[in-house]
């Protein structure tokens, strides 16, 4: 008598059903990955421009606010884009609302991202104006 090497076909089809429920369960965690990531990157891209607000204040505050040089004039939330040294990241708006006088004071910004639900704060701070 011979001896038959292999699997069976109820092995087979045993192994393809668990396969399909393994990926029946881990598909759906690895697509929501991608909102988290987009999250996070709008995230950090207001957090980005908070720093870079703090440090274009400081600029203007060692030449006495005057606009020039490291110092540029900031008297609009949608002036982050001329602090970030690249600008603003393609995809991104920044709701454009004033901040009001005098020079350092901070108000609460909006960053939106293209299709990713809802936006973050940031801090913009006035600096460089007369």
């Amino acid at each position: 008598m011979k001896s038959q090497n292999g699997f069976t076909l109820i092995e087979l089809v045993i192994v393809i059903v668990l396969l399909g429920v393994l990926a029946a369960i881990a598909v759906p965690r690895f697509i929501n990955l991608q909102d988290d990531a987009l999250l996070a990157q709008r995230t950090a891209t207001a957090a980005a421009i908070t720093s870079a607000m703090n440090i274009n204040f400081a600029a203007c505050a060692l030449n006495n606010h005057a606009a020039g040089g490291d110092c540029l004039q900031v008297d609009n939330c949608d002036d982050a884009a001329s602090v970030l040294q690249n600008g603003l990241p393609a995809g991104y708006t920044v709701t454009a609302a004033p901040i009001a006088a005098p020079n350092g004071t901070a108000a609460s910004c909006t960053i939106a991202r293209a299709n990713v639900a809802g936006t973050t704060t940031f801090t913009g701070v006035r600096a460089g104006m007369p």
